[in-house]
């Protein structure tokens, strides 16, 4: 698995807060209507305004005054993008923003950072890739771009290419995120079994600020957590993620807490804590609708009078409709598990997690396609024995 630092990690990385951004971003008459927009799409206690407090406008007209203020409500966006409820809205504005600025800050290496973390969720890989190749021509120290270029080179299955871009962080990234980056580019089991004993080190001098967690933290948890799963240590996998209070993680970090605990059984556990999250957001990131749907599976709660529809299953069906008519390619990887494990349909299945290799090729990417290609060949042997 691959996973994104975004930019304010190392060295001057950091999740802004509002009081931060305040001091930083122009104000303008728009402000009340974005505050009452963000209160209503993001989640719940990642960033609380107070009464008085006053958050960043995304008028492009405006910022487009001040090129400084402009990538930094790009950043801002982007920022806020990885938090339940926030992906659609955030992102739009940031690529909005990003195509007001093309003409203008081409000879800014963040702006290509930030055009490159789009692609990067559109599935456009090679663009993204040269997108970071333009960011890091402008700045070869630009550790963030380094460190997102291994992971989108992961993402594409190449390996090798993403362990030798991250030893160019060498002298210049912490020498933990330099050698992090590396092991994560491990392939079968021998190779993650030893990077796993190498990463837990690192993971274990992390200090877990519950009030201001850093990006790079999440990262490595995450990163630990899915060695873990991959050697099929799943109760170590579990404790690793629960190194931070759900409710203030990216999406990212739900969709595997969620994962971990299905593997472990707990179905009521990912019903209760990551359902009570969705429901508090405007809208419903379908990553986390999946796993909802499947605990609620697997757990058979909230059955209607009828018995006959369940909550997150009833919500998951209308988003795969949705997904469906418009051909969503981008959501490929959860079609599948919507036909593998919520309403099974070998044929469906497969053909969706075929596509999602076409676009990623993570392990976690070929993990789903043998499942999907395990339930066709068990459907195959019953048609053969009946």
């Amino acid at each position: 698995m691959a996973f994104l630092i975004s930019e304010g990690d190392m060295p001057h990385i950091y999740i802004q807060n509002f009081i931060q951004l305040r001091n930083r971003i122009i104000l303008n008459l728009l402000v009340p209507i974005l505050a009452i927009l963000f209160s209503l799409n993001s989640m719940a206690e990642v960033y609380q305004p107070t009464a008085n407090q006053v958050v960043a406008s995304w008028d492009s007209s405006q910022s487009l005054n001040n090129t400084r203020v402009s990538l930094r409500n790009i950043e801002w966006h982007l920022q806020q993008s990885q938090y339940a409820g926030s992906s659609n809205l955030h992102l739009r504005q940031a690529s909005m923003m990003l195509d007001n600025l093309e003409e203008t800050q081409a000879d800014k290496p963040e702006y290509w950072y930030y055009k490159a973390r789009v692609l990067e969720y559109q599935h456009q890989f090679i663009a993204a890739l040269q997108a970071l190749d333009n960011a890091l021509e402008l700045d070869e120290t630009f550790i963030s771009a380094w460190l997102m270029k291994s992971n989108v080179l992961l993402l594409m299955g190449e390996n090798n290419s993403a362990k030798q871009t991250c030893l160019r962080l060498i002298g210049m990234a912490n020498v933990d995120i330099a050698l992090a980056c590396s092991l994560q580019t491990a392939n079968g089991v021998e190779q993650v079994k030893t990077a796993y004993a190498k990463l837990q080190p690192i993971v274990k001098r992390l200090h877990h600020d519950t009030d201001n967690i850093a990006a790079s933290n999440i990262w490595l948890v995450q990163l630990a957590a899915d060695m873990a799963t991959q050697l099929n240590l799943t109760e170590q996998s579990a404790v690793w993620m629960s190194a931070y209070p759900l409710e203030k993680t990216p999406i990212s970090y739900m969709s595997q807490w969620a994962d971990t605990q299905l593997d472990l059984g707990q179905y009521e556990n990912v019903l209760d804590r990551l359902g009570e999250i969705v429901q508090q957001v405007g809208y419903q990131d379908d990553a986390l609708l999946m796993r909802l749907a499947m605990a609620e599976v697997q757990s058979n709660r909230d059955l209607n009078p009828n018995g006959t529809q369940k909550k997150w299953q009833s919500s998951a069906k209308n988003r795969v409709t949705l997904r469906l008519q418009r051909n969503d390619t981008y959501h490929a990887a959860d079609l599948s598990r919507f036909y593998i494990y919520i309403e099974p349909n070998p044929e469906q299945a497969l053909f969706w997690a075929q596509e999602n290799l076409t676009q990623s090729l993570s392990h976690e990417d070929y993990a789903l396609h043998k499942k999907a290609q395990a339930m066709m060949l068990k459907q195959q042997m019953k048609v053969k024995e009946s």
